[in-house]
């Protein structure tokens, strides 16, 4: 079992000790809490400010500025959010169509101003700042969620979602080993998200040279919403579906040891999983679980076999390896666990 915990020591530096802040624990605001209170966040444009108003503990008003985002439609973003905010007595309203950066920086700053006040954020539709758990252990999903709030990025941002991610990495003597490979993107569109990953592939040559390949998946939101159903619409190691950007990197060797190019896996191996769904990743393990004859099957491909790559390099079993770990990832978007 991939080893998910990770301790204080690794962490100390990056979490400052895991602290929540300066001013210590977070508590609910006394009942006589009344004031001004501001929390800032990174918007489309600059920086989006966002005052709460507290009458007795009562939360009476919003505010907020952001005056540098677009006209039309990042201020009517604050405008709209603020007034909603301000009725619900809740910060937790929904963000504009449109305008999703800067509705992300009016949650954001909302949830600071709460901090500011003193003031339990989950009282008010806001979420808790991590505690201080004195151990100072830490999960997979707890270092993503602090990745994804304690700077400028996490769904919505112009930095977009990243994550850590565990991968069931193997070489070429089959000995299998826990690794963590890096989304490095993630940004959902109408019905697929695209996604960069990075990981170590080719381990048997000399650590000079074991470089990390990036990979440019995109990954279907089926209408089933079971993520079974979902498939690869796209895979790449260098160009993205658009061909306007160079997204993904070749790490292994080119030509391998046995003479085998990215060229020939660019065209003989990686198409073979595009519109493949997870039902039917998951049970590949190895490149010998694919099914030969199924390997072969479709216009082009008639003279096609495994073996010319199987035995060429171990990156023909990390692609499936990593597909398995990006699929998993994919399966915790909110599409698919929203009740």
């Amino acid at each position: 079992m991939i080893k998910k915990r990770m301790t204080a020591c690794l962490l100390a530096v990056l979490l400052a000790g895991c602290s929540a802040g300066s001013g210590g624990d977070q508590a609910a605001a006394p009942a006589g809490v009344t004031g001004d209170f501001s929390g800032t966040a990174k918007g489309n444009g600059g920086d989006v400010t966002i005052t709460l108003t507290f009458k007795d503990g009562d939360l009476t008003g919003v505010t907020g500025v952001g005056e540098k985002e677009t006209q039309g439609l990042g201020d009517k973003a604050i405008e709209t959010m603020t007034q909603a905010m301000t009725e619900k007595k809740s910060i937790d309203v929904d963000s504009v169509s449109g305008a999703t950066i800067t509705s992300t920086a009016v949650k954001k700053a909302a949830n600071a101003a709460l901090l500011e006040a003193g003031v339990d954020p989950t009282a008010f539709g806001g979420t808790a700042p991590k505690e201080n758990t004195g151990g100072c252990v830490f999960d997979v999903n707890s270092v993503n969620e602090w990745l994804n709030t304690s700077a400028d990025l996490g769904e919505g941002t112009m930095g977009n979602a990243v994550a850590v991610i565990p991968i069931n990495h193997v070489n070429g003597p089959r000995e299998e080993t826990q690794f963590y490979a890096f989304v490095n993107f993630k940004y959902k569109a109408r019905n697929y998200i695209k996604y960069q990953v990075t990981y170590l592939s080719c381990t048997c040559r000399s650590a000079d040279v074991n470089y990390w390949m990036t990979a440019y998946v995109e990954l279907t939101l089926p209408k089933s919403k079971d993520i079974n159903d979902s498939e690869v619409r796209f895979l790449s190691f260098d160009r993205d579906s658009q061909d306007h950007y160079t997204a993904g990197f070749w790490g292994d060797s080119n030509p391998t040891p046995a003479g085998a190019t990215y060229e020939m896996f660019k065209e003989e191996y990686i198409p073979y999983f595009i519109d493949k769904n997870y039902g039917y990743i998951q049970t590949l393990s190895f490149v010998e679980d694919i099914d030969a004859a199924e390997y072969a099957a479709g216009e082009g491909r008639e003279g096609y076999t495994l073996d010319t790559l199987s035995g060429s390099s171990v990156s023909t079993n990390n692609i499936i390896r990593m597909l398995n770990a990006l699929f998993k990832y994919h399966a915790e978007d909110a599409y698919f666990t929203a009740e």
